[in-house]
């Protein structure tokens, strides 16, 4: 099935081709016109909307700043000409790139979609360490992920709604302290009109009707598009019978994910795990006496050292402190004091 008269799977150019067409029409604007705006002709516009040369930098991050596109466009010119990707995955960044509706189940990572730099930095560091990618097509990859996030950051954002794994939420990448800010990304994400997050807990195992990563893209004319990914390649279908099958499957997990609250509750839950998993020395704390301690021997000191890279505050007793003491996250702790401060908990 052809999205429109430019088929978007013959070439990673022609992808990119299709992409910025389809937001060019979306913005009201002819090849002139937009040629117009950044400086080009009508003519060089479309060339290379048909795939027929590879445009520059400084022509697609002109029409980026035109179109609004805020970096998306940016990030699919990347992939053009570069190695550092699965067969098939350039066509299907530039479907999501203008999908208005995106579901998405994922094992083992989160989506990169929703994945924080710092933890792609992480996961692509651990990629280069082993021989898969070199640093440059690391670096490739990166940018490409940025530019996929750029849509959830515009005023008529695209609808996402995630189901994801348990593992996604368990697996520790880079160090605890990266994964646990990936984590409160998430979760702060979650809390977007648009957005939608569910997991799958572990006991679900068996009714997962996925074994890899799928996602279902609903384009604005109201075509569905699937994606799915081997160990070597990616795989876009387009046949309306298999897509609607897998968004039927898709919505059987809804049903048995838990519910996006319970799902904040699981995601918590993890990121306090992790926080026991952080590597820290106490006597390098930098602890001080929190002012949230009373006049009656109930003093406890704080040490948030390790606050900024980390993401947590430790806790001790200030009459013991050779003994235990808590390891918590920052974000927590600051909700803490702040409903200590208002008298939540009676007088201080």
């Amino acid at each position: 099935m052809r999205i429109n008269e430019l088929d978007p799977s013959s070439s990673p150019l022609a992808a990119f081709g299709w992409q910025l067409r389809e937001r060019r029409r979306r913005e009201r604007l002819t090849q002139e016109g937009l040629g117009a705006l950044v400086g080009y002709t009508g003519a060089y516009v479309s060339l290379i909307e048909n795939g027929k040369r590879r445009p520059p930098v400084e022509f697609v991050r002109a029409v980026d700043r035109a179109l609004g596109a805020a970096g998306a466009l940016e990030g699919a010119w990347w992939m053009l000409g570069h190695t550092a990707f699965r067969g098939g995955f350039p066509e299907y960044v530039g479907l999501e790139s203008v999908a208005r509706r995106i579901h998405a189940w994922d094992m083992g990572l989160p989506p990169g979609i929703a994945q924080t730099e710092e933890f792609a930095r992480a996961l692509q560091a651990g990629y280069v360490q082993r021989g898969s990618v070199t640093p440059e097509q690391a670096e490739e990859r990166i940018g490409v992920l940025l530019g996929r996030q750029a849509p959830l950051h515009l005023p008529d954002p695209p609808e996402l709604h995630m189901v994801l794994d348990e593992s996604c939420i368990r697996t520790v990448v880079g160090s605890p302290g990266v994964t646990a800010r990936q984590l409160a990304w998430l979760a702060e994400l979650s809390t977007r009109p648009n957005v939608v997050l569910q997991i799958m807990p572990f006991a679900g195992g068996a009714r997962r009707p996925f074994t890899h990563l799928t996602i279902l893209l609903t384009m604005a004319d109201g075509t569905l598009v699937g994606y799915t990914e081997t160990h070597q390649r990616g795989y876009v279908e387009q046949e309306s019978e298999i897509v609607t099958g897998w968004m039927r499957e898709y919505h059987r997990l809804q049903i048995e994910a838990l519910s996006p609250a319970d799902s904040l509750v699981l995601v918590s839950k993890a990121r306090k795990d992790l926080c026991n998993m952080v590597s820290v020395d106490p006597a390098n704390a930098g602890w001080f006496k929190s002012s949230y301690s009373d006049g009656a021997g109930a003093c406890v000191e704080i040490g948030t050292a390790y606050t900024e890279s980390h993401g947590v505050v430790l806790v001790r007793d200030s009459k013991d402190r050779d003994g235990s003491y808590l390891t918590l996250p920052a974000t927590a702790w600051g909700a803490f004091a702040g409903a200590a401060g208002s008298g939540v908990f009676g007088a201080v």
